[in-house]
C-alpha cells in the first residue's frame, strides 16, 4: 500500500491538473476560492503531509514585504557566476531597505512542485531565479503573484509565455566573435562543441552561434562534438572515453562553459595531448580562479556584478509598477584570448 500521498494523487482524485493542486498548496492567489477549498479538503482527507487547512490561509498581514528570495537549483561556489551575482544583488537591495534570503531547490522539490519550506510568499517582495531550468517549476513560481526574474532559463522559456522578466548574458555575438577570430587566425577546418545544448537557454544560444560560425568558415563539426545529456560530464573518465572514441580530434574545442573546459583539458592531458600545441580549447564564463589552467583559458567574460545590479533594478521597477511590461535584457560580454586558444591579432574585446 502506498504510504506517501503526493500532489499527483490529490490531482487524480479531483480530476484536476497537478499544477492547479500545486498552486493551492503553495498559496498562489490565481486559484478560485471553490477550487482552493476543494483541494484543501481533499488534501486533509488524504492526510497529505498532515495538512491543516488553517496553515494554508492566503491572508496578508498588511505589512509591505521587504525580502527578496534568491532561488537556485544549486549552491554556487566562489568560482561560479552566482557568487558574484548574489553579492552585488544583496548590496543593491540593502540600500532600499530589503534583505536577501537564499533558497536551494532540490530535485524532489521540482518533482513535487513544492516551494522551499522557508520561502514565505507573504513576506517575499520579489523572486530571483538562477539556473532554474525546469519549465513546470518556472511556471509555478510565476503564479505566486510576486515579481519574478530569471537569470538564464530553460531552453523553451520563450514558448512558455510566463509573466516574468528574463536577464541574460549576451551569448551569440560574443561566441561568434571569439570563434571567427580563431578561424581566421589559425585557418580552422574542424571544431567540436562540448556540452548539452539543451541544458539551458544560454547553452543553446552558444551552440547555435558555434554552428553558424563553423558553417561560415567551412569548419567540420559533426564527428567532433560531445553533446550528450548534461548528467554524464561529471562522471569520472567519461569525457576521456568519448575522446578516445573519435577517429581524430578537431583543431579546436569550444566548451559551453569554463567548468566543462576544465574537465576537457584534464581529459586531453590524460591522453598526453598538449594545449594548445595539439588542440586548442576555449570556454565561456570568465570567472577568476585560483586554478592556473583556468586563468590561461580563452573564454568569454560574463559581467556578474552588472547582472546583480540589473536584477535589482528590474525587480524594483516591477514592484513599483506591478502591471508593467515584462521582457528580456541581454548584458554585453567580453572575449578574452589567452594561451589555450591564442589569437595574437586580436585583443580582449
Amino acid at each position: 500500500m502506498k504510504s506517501k500521498v503526493t500532489i499527483q494523487d490529490i490531482a487524480d482524485a479531483l480530476q484536476l491538473s497537478r499544477i492547479t493542486v500545486s498552486k493551492v498548496l503553495n498559496h498562489s492567489p490565481n486559484v478560485s476560492a471553490e477550487t482552493r477549498n476543494l483541494v484543501l479538503k481533499k488534501a486533509q482527507e488524504m492526510n497529505y503531509k498532515n495538512i491543516n487547512s488553517g496553515t494554508y490561509s492566503n491572508g496578508k498581514s498588511g505589512l509591505q514585504a521587504k525580502n527578496f528570495a534568491f532561488v537556485m537549483h544549486l549552491t554556487p561556489d566562489a568560482f561560479h557566476i552566482g557568487s558574484g551575482i548574489i553579492t552585488q544583488l544583496e548590496q543593491e537591495i540593502r540600500t532600499m531597505g530589503y534583505s536577501l534570503t537564499l533558497h536551494s531547490i532540490t530535485d524532489d522539490d521540482i518533482a513535487s512542485l513544492m516551494l522551499p519550506p522557508n520561502l514565505n510568499r507573504n513576506q517575499t517582495a520579489a523572486i530571483v531565479c538562477l539556473e532554474l531550468f525546469h519549465p513546470e517549476y518556472s511556471r509555478l513560481l510565476c503564479t505566486l503573484g510576486i515579481p519574478v526574474l530569471f537569470i538564464d532559463a530553460c531552453i523553451d522559456f520563450y514558448s512558455l509565455n510566463l509573466e516574468c522578466s528574463l536577464l541574460m548574458m549576451e551569448n551569440r555575438n560574443s561566441t561568434r566573435r571569439m570563434l571567427s577570430a580563431l578561424c581566421r587566425e589559425h585557418g580552422l577546418t574542424s571544431m567540436g562543441f562540448v556540452g548539452d545544448f539543451t541544458h539551458c537557454l544560454s547553452f543553446h544560444e552558444r551552440y547555435d552561434s558555434f554552428l553558424l560560425t563553423a558553417r561560415e568558415y567551412g569548419a567540420e563539426t559533426n564527428p567532433y562534438s560531445i553533446i550528450a545529456d548534461d548528467s554524464f560530464y561529471s562522471q569520472d573518465g567519461w569525457v576521456r572515453e568519448q575522446l578516445k572514441k573519435m577517429n581524430c580530434l578537431p583543431q579546436l574545442f569550444f566548451c559551453a562553459n569554463d567548468v566543462l573546459a576544465q574537465i576537457l583539458i584534464q581529459s586531453l592531458t590524460e591522453l598526453d595531448l598538449q594545449i594548445p600545441e595539439d588542440i586548442m580549447v576555449c570556454g565561456f564564463d570568465g570567472i577568476p580562479s585560483m586554478n592556473t589552467v583556468m586563468n590561461s583559458l580563452t573564454t568569454v567574460h560574463i559581467p556578474c556584478r552588472e547582472l546583480g545590479t540589473c536584477a535589482a533594478q528590474f525587480l524594483f521597477h516591477r514592484i513599483q509598477y506591478p502591471g508593467g511590461i515584462s521582457g528580456a535584457v541581454y548584458l554585453n560580454t567580453r572575449v578574452h584570448f589567452r594561451e589555450s586558444a591564442p589569437c595574437p591579432s586580436e585583443s580582449a574585446q
